[in-house]
């Protein structure tokens, strides 16, 4: 199998058992001379930049975010020139973008579709089909702008999720992602709250089913608190917001938390939660990611403020590609020695490509840290 079959095959959050881990693709594309050298069609392009996103690889994403928006650009550009033709008319729901058989549905033979629809005057197809050619290019647009965030260039971040919306009006995760980047950038502009607050009841109101619903609630009632107090420094800080739940995980309130925490504890409970993050450690080092998140869940209500817990599961979370894994990272890594330290263990348990990936994120996202690790990585 080609490293192109196998990037198209990955599914992060959905693999069938059959296909490629993570780590086994990006040792295969790192050892493929010439890789980014290669002309590429969107779709590997921007297959490439979820994977390496998803492994803390940033500079490596970016570099694929940017040849996939630059294979997508004239798609864009179409797309926004027919809608402008289009008017206040609306696009034809009806419209066949299916290209001749045995051309595949992707960007450039949808948007071969759309272009000769556009040339026999049927504009409004003509728009529906560039929208659906360019149906992979706000996610990668949106990874470009929270790559931007994480490398510290937050105007550059505000770019991209400025762009999405301009061209674009059906993808209500931008105005989440400009939302939550708006608060963190001037947490003390009242226009800003404003803005950001604007941004984060138009997300709930078009995606109220959303993992990030709950995240963006509780931002959106932290920019209101602080505009109401002339900026939110001057609220008392609190604890980072609980990230949304994974399917099948329960709520767990404030007070069954507690109830967990005072619960008796003995040494025969303590040793089998010592047990239990072990074990996930080991699956975590054999690739048994689901594995290793079901033991941590049994520990996490007892000892959530156990830093080798929340690093093992946040590592676990990741490597799934969750959706709460980011928010559960960026809490694990205000003790990064934790999180550097699961880096050792799985090293010493053979997963010495997972270990140097764990390093490598950790790096990025504490750059403070970085210096410790540049023997690591």
């Amino acid at each position: 199998m080609s490293a192109w079959s196998f990037a198209l095959a990955l599914s992060l959050t959905q693999a069938p058992p059959s296909a490629p881990t993570p780590e086994e693709l990006l040792k295969k594309l790192d050892g493929t001379p010439g890789l980014q050298d290669r002309a590429r069609p969107f779709e590997i392009s921007a297959s490439l930049t979820r994977l390496y996103f998803s492994q803390g690889r940033t500079k490596d994403a970016q570099s694929y975010a940017r040849d996939a928006l630059a294979t997508a650009r004239p798609a864009l550009d179409f797309y926004a020139a027919q809608k402008k033709q289009l008017g206040a008319q609306k696009p034809d729901p009806t419209a066949v973008c299916t290209p001749d058989k045995p051309k595949d549905e992707n960007l450039a033979n949808t948007l071969e579709v759309a272009q000769a629809l556009a040339k026999a005057k049927k504009t409004a197809a003509a728009v529906t089909c560039a929208r659906k050619a360019l149906s992979g290019v706000p996610e990668v647009m949106l990874l470009d702008g929270n790559l931007k965030f994480l490398t510290k260039d937050l105007p550059g971040a505000r770019a991209s999720y400025d762009e999405v919306l301009a061209r674009f009006d059906d993808v209500p995760e931008a105005h989440y992602a400009r939302g939550a980047l708006t608060l963190d950038e001037k947490p003390d502009d009242v226009k800003a709250l404003e803005a950001a607050i604007s941004d984060l009841d138009t997300f709930l109101s078009r995606a109220p089913q959303s993992a990030k619903a709950r995240h963006a609630k509780a931002l959106r009632e932290r920019a209101d608190a602080g505009l109401k107090a002339g900026g939110v420094s001057k609220l008392a800080p609190v604890a980072a917001a609980e990230p949304a739940p994974a399917p099948g995980m329960p709520v767990l309130d404030q007070a069954t938390i507690a109830a967990f925490q005072n619960a008796p504890k003995s040494a025969e409970a303590d040793a089998r939660y010592a047990k239990l993050i072990e074990d996930g450690e080991e699956a975590l080092a054999k690739g048994r990611y689901q594995e290793a998140l079901d033991g941590f869940k049994q520990v996490m209500p007892y000892q959530p403020d156990n830093p080798r817990l929340r690093a093992a599961m946040a590592w676990s979370l990741v490597k799934l590609g969750k959706p709460m894994a980011d928010n559960v990272w960026r809490v694990a890594t205000q003790t990064p020695e934790a999180v550097d330290a699961l880096g050792d263990r799985l090293k010493e348990k053979g997963d010495v490509d997972g270990a140097k990936a764990l390093w490598r994120r950790l790096a990025e996202s504490v750059p403070q840290y970085a210096p410790k690790l540049e023997a690591k990585r």
